[in-house]
């Protein structure tokens, strides 16, 4: 293959604009991807940098909100209507879910994702796939993987065992690729072990390619491609949005990390999976409306009834109604990045209780930034309602892509005005709005009930007014461990931004409730956790093996006069093991409709396959000889029955504990993978670009570090922060290699707080 070819094949290997790509075998079908989780997100121009101006669509529940509702058919329902959106504004591959586990509770894009549980996430993550490519649109499941936090995420290398990278990481997506079919998958920013996913062969050929039959295209993550002959050999098909380096750079790796046939082989599968889309017919019409009813009926499902004393829920129409809080007229359900949504409706639940008529008092209390009434103000309103409800929760610039958050806990003018509450109106409900956990123990201590709600898309003021008033029995549970403390969990007190090359997953496969099960101090509100209205009794455990399966059969009686929805668990665990593990795991549940004073017989089945463990000797999962513990549960706190089985296995080589992480040393040389920020704080690397007449503005850069600090620079190029070519950076990069060492002692701590101060 000559060069001329070669550079024609190129093109096809990136995008072709920010969001279009096609194959080399069929450059006239050209398709369209677009962002995000939450509904579409679609900007009118397609120039990456230019994302200001985005169409208005309908913004459905986020998939941390989706786990909560630990509904199938909810996620499913979500894909669908998602799918509509896109058919209409001629969006072939919806940029999602995110599947990545949330092993690291200040992640800011929490949100974006499921679970810290690889099960719940790849099953729901599954249906929600099959509602989009059962409608004629493709998925981009993302981000693979081990993702687990925003900071340095495109120079950061994820240090983690095989075992808990395969049992825990990687298997989101292949529980994901078992029940679904989706048309792409996207590679993360960092590395893992030292190398960039999208270098990979072992994890985009061995795992993703041949033992989770991935078929479809594999795409980059905006601007995360580093050696991009490599990854031609390694097998990733696009590098998104465009290429920033020349033809010729490219070209350096022909004949050494990728040849005629990785070229060829790429073009195959891009054009097997964008060839389907060639004939998609657009949706001409689009009633928002339906679509905005449509995501209220999900969001019901998803809000999480976490306390309820003295049945003060569900509150009557009758009664005289007290609103406190910002968040009750400031609507606010989705986080920011490329999961944010311009929602077709901003609906408050003041809209709300007004289009329903509903009478009430309102004060707002406070703001983003201070406590907006007082003690003696808000005495006026004492002694005079039925019922209280105490709005609380994060802001919108809490919980964003490309940051981490910099605290678990609410604002200082929350919590004074939650105390203010308590000493005035004594018993009270309260609403919390949040994408990801937040030290709620005064708030649940203090409350007389509470509800949990993830941000549930534009119908979540709807959402929260059914299952406040009772229209909607609340069935969501908690798809992660709320904790009350960083230093509940190691991992988040080790969690330094000082080694920003670096982060060691010593809590191998104990992250969430693997690791609290084994560690219960402090406040938690467990895994799987949520109340009803209704009240359940349960009886009659069957239990037994079948093809391939154990059968766990129960009878679920609504002893109350609600008719509700309840969640059964399932989880396996084995306390004689040759190898660690957890407690136990979570791999089965069902969520089950029973009526008002009735008994259902309720049936969930747990593969075998799926409670296989990962032996490093054979890379494979095998199943361990002996007996297992199968667990009944509510959540990982109450288990309700639990019986033993004995499965016919293999010996697995003995292993207490896991091996320790050996320590890795830090980059001496500057390359294009090195954090901006550190470059940035070097005196010789500003003179340079003064006596070069480079088109960076050195002086007033600071006011930029804040949000670059830790990309690396050939990101800081492709996604337009810095105005320079490659072969500039390149020249650069060698002139201080020579003349300057790299000073790895500054502080990211001091520049989020410099910037950040709250």
């Amino acid at each position: 293959m000559d060069k001329n070819e070669r550079y024609k094949r190129y093109k096809y290997l990136t995008g072709l604009s920010a969001w279009e790509i096609a194959s080399y075998r069929d450059p006239s079908n050209v398709i369209i991807l677009n962002d995000g989780p939450s509904g579409l997100r679609k900007p009118l121009k397609n120039g990456f940098t230019e994302q200001n101006e985005v169409i208005q669509t309908v913004c459905m529940p986020t998939p941390s909100a989706l786990a909560a509702s630990f509904d199938k058919e909810a996620c499913y329902q979500t894909g669908e209507l998602i799918a509509k959106e896109c058919l209409h504004h001629r969006t072939n591959i919806l940029l999602a879910p995110g599947i990545n586990i949330k092993r690291y509770v200040m992640c800011g894009r929490n949100f974006e994702y499921f679970s810290e549980d690889p099960y719940l996430t790849g099953i729901l993550a599954a249906n929600y796939v099959n509602g989009l490519e059962d409608n004629n649109v493709g998925a981009c499941v993302k981000h693979y993987a081990c993702n687990s936090q925003e900071h340095g995420r495109t120079v950061n290398s994820s240090e983690v065992s095989l075992r808990a990278l395969n049992e825990i990481y990687l298997r989101a997506f292949k529980y994901t690729l078992k029940y679904s079919d989706p048309s792409s998958i996207m590679t993360s920013y960092n590395r893992i072990n030292g190398v960039y996913v999208n270098e990979s062969e072992y994890l985009l050929q061995k795992k993703l390619r041949k033992e989770f039959n991935f078929k479809g295209l594999i795409m980059s993550d905006w601007c995360a491609v580093s050696d991009k002959g490599t990854t031609i050999r390694t097998g990733l098909n696009i590098e998104m949005p465009l290429a920033k380096m020349s033809y010729d750079i490219m070209d350096r790796g022909y004949g050494k990390t990728f040849d005629d046939a990785d070229l060829i082989k790429s073009d195959n599968e891009i054009y097997q999976t964008i060839s389907k889309f060639k004939n998609t017919k657009q949706l001409d019409e689009l009633d928002l409306d339906k679509l905005h009813a449509q995501a209220v009926s999900v969001a019901d499902k998803t809000v999480v009834l976490v306390k309820n004393d003295n049945n003060y829920l569900p509150v009557s129409k009758t009664e005289k109604i007290l609103i406190l809080g910002y968040f009750a007229n400031h609507a606010r359900f989705v986080g920011k990045g490329s999961g944010w949504v311009n929602a077709y409706k901003d609906t408050t639940f003041i809209d709300v209780l007004n289009s329903n008529n509903v009478e009430y008092d309102f004060v707002e209390c406070y703001d983003e930034e201070k406590v907006t009434t007082t003690l003696e103000e808000l005495r006026e309103y004492q002694n005079k309602y039925d019922k209280v409800l105490l709005f609380l929760g994060q802001y919108q610039h809490d919980e964003s892509e490309g940051i981490d958050r910099s605290t678990i806990e609410l604002r200082p003018q929350q919590i004074k005005v939650l105390n203010m509450v308590k000493e005035l109106f004594g018993a009270f409900a309260t609403v919390l709005v949040s994408g990801s956990v937040v030290n709620v123990k005064e708030v649940y201590g203090q409350s007389e009930a509470m509800i949990v709600t993830y941000l549930a898309g534009e119908g979540q003021s709807e959402a929260i007014f059914n299952n406040l008033f009772g229209y909607h029995n609340p069935s969501g549970r908690l798809p992660e461990t709320w904790i009350s403390s960083l230093e509940q969990n190691p991992i988040n007190k080790e969690y330094a931004r000082r080694d920003i090359y670096h982060t060691y997953y010593h809590d191998d496969v104990y992250v969430g409730y693997r690791y609290y099960d084994l560690h219960r101090d402090g406040f938690i509100l467990p895994f799987g956790y949520g109340l009803s209205y209704s009240k359940f009794k349960y009886s009659n455990f069957d239990y037994g093996v079948e093809d391939g399966k154990i059968k766990v059969s129960l009878d679920v009686t609504n002893s109350s006069d609600i008719d509700g929805d309840d969640v059964i668990q399932i989880y396996v665990g084995k306390k004689e093991s040759d190898i660690y593990r957890p407690i136990k795991e979570l791999k089965a549940f069902k969520k089950a409709f029973v009526k008002a004073n009735t008994t259902e017989r309720i049936s969930v089945a747990v593969d075998i396959d799926d409670i296989k463990s990962y032996r490093e000797l054979t890379d494979s999962f095998e199943l361990e000889h002996g007996e297992y513990e199968i667990y009944v549960a509510l959540n990982t706190e109450t288990v309700i029955d639990s019986a033993k089985i004995c499965l016919d296995g293999v010996a697995f080589e003995k292993q207490s504990e896991p091996k320790k992480l050996e320590p890795k040393e830090v980059p001496s040389e500057y390359t294009l993978d090195t954090p901006a920020g550190i470059l940035f704080e070097n005196e010789l690397f500003k003179q340079y670009v003064r006596d070069n007449g480079l088109p960076i503005d050195v002086d007033d850069f600071e006011k930029k570090l804040f949000w670059i600090d830790s990309k690396a620079l050939r990101v800081t190029i492709c996604d337009g922060d810095i105005n320079i070519t490659y072969e500039q950076m390149e020249e650069l990069i060698d002139y201080l290699n020579k003349y300057s060492e790299i000073d790895r002692r500054i502080n990211f701590d001091d520049v989020v707080l410099k910037y950040r101060p709250w």
